[in-house]
């Protein structure tokens, strides 16, 4: 090959790539957030939940299976999960309007309730109700992190470019992970002590506030009103995102987390053992309750293949 031809082509190689990787959007929490969430949420579990958990994810970790989602983006069998992590709302709105917003279903409020009912269809394979409880777990905690009920002019936040503790970053990968980061600096024991922590000190007020609702439209409109402060309330373009604004918001991406948490846990109940005590309602018994099978270590694995094969997304 022609050493300028050779060099042109791996121009245009670069350049592909680079474009390529523009144009991907984030997804909802790190690896860390989604850890949180499916962990706080399966601490919750009734024993009969936690038996049915455990049967569908086999030698699965709750860890490994909250992000698993994430991790097969890469495999374009599964192109068609992309579009269901989040849900677009125009700039102007005040407010999630389902009728307006739901896409034909693909989007990820109705996913929520399109795998909660898989799940909770004893009749579908195996295969199908492991597919629907690792998208379950995943897509519950994307409603509840903000810039997932966002915009899609600028992708959710993707497209804010920010300065973050010293280092060029976007708004939306601020709350992805780089808030949870800084936390983490502050925690010893890494993201399960954070969760354990983050779940001890939910009250017994916050649970039934928080379970007041099963309904994902409910959740994301919560969300969305968070996302709108957001964008109102955004960093200073000097100091950027940095430790007087983590100071700031800390507590709001603790309760995002907490609320996912809990919420997940109540709808994971409800779908496994139907038939089962509820989930804890008060904090003692949410304290008390043990986890379910969470982490091999803290470190993720491949992402397990799944026997489902690629599908098209249709409404809830």
């Amino acid at each position: 090959m022609p050493r300028r031809f050779a060099s042109l082509l791996s121009i245009s190689v670069a350049v592909a790539i680079a474009a390529s990787a523009a144009c991907t959007p984030c997804f909802a929490w790190g690896e860390d957030g989604h850890k949180i969430v499916a962990t706080i949420g399966t601490a919750m579990l009734t024993e009969d939940a936690q038996k049915a958990l455990r049967e569908l994810l086999g030698d699965e970790s709750v860890a490994d299976a909250a992000v698993w989602a994430d991790q097969i983006r890469s495999d374009p069998q599964y192109d068609w999960i992309t579009p269901l992590h989040y849900i677009n709302v125009p700039r102007n709105a005040t407010s999630l309007d389902m009728a307006r917003d739901g896409n034909g279903g693909v989007q990820v409020v109705s996913s929520i309730l399109k795998y909660r009912d898989i799940l909770k269809d004893t009749t579908k394979s195996q295969d199908e109700r492991r597919l629907a409880l690792r998208l379950l777990i995943h897509f519950v905690g994307d409603v509840h992190q903000p810039f997932h009920v966002s915009y899609k002019d600028d992708l959710g936040g993707n497209k804010l470019t920010v300065q973050a503790f010293g280092k060029k970053s976007n708004m939306h990968k601020v709350w992805d992970s780089e808030l949870i980061r800084r936390r983490l600096n502050d925690t010893k024991g890494g993201w399960a002590t954070m969760s354990a922590d983050l779940r001890q000190s939910v009250t017994a007020e916050q649970l039934k506030k928080w379970t007041a609702s099963g309904d994902p439209a409910v959740w994301a409109n919560e969300a969305f009103s968070i996302t709108r402060m957001l964008y109102r309330d955004a960093p200073d373009p000097t100091t950027g995102v940095d430790d007087a604004y983590f100071q700031r918001w800390q507590p709001t991406l603790n309760e995002c987390l907490q609320v996912g948490g809990v919420r997940l846990g109540t709808l994971l109940n409800d779908a496994l053992a139907p038939g089962s005590v509820k989930a804890a309602t008060d904090t003692k018994a949410a304290k008390s309750s043990k986890p379910a099978k969470t982490t091999k270590d803290e470190k993720s694995s491949k992402p397990a293949k799944d026997a489902t094969p690629k599908q098209p997304v249709t409404a809830a």
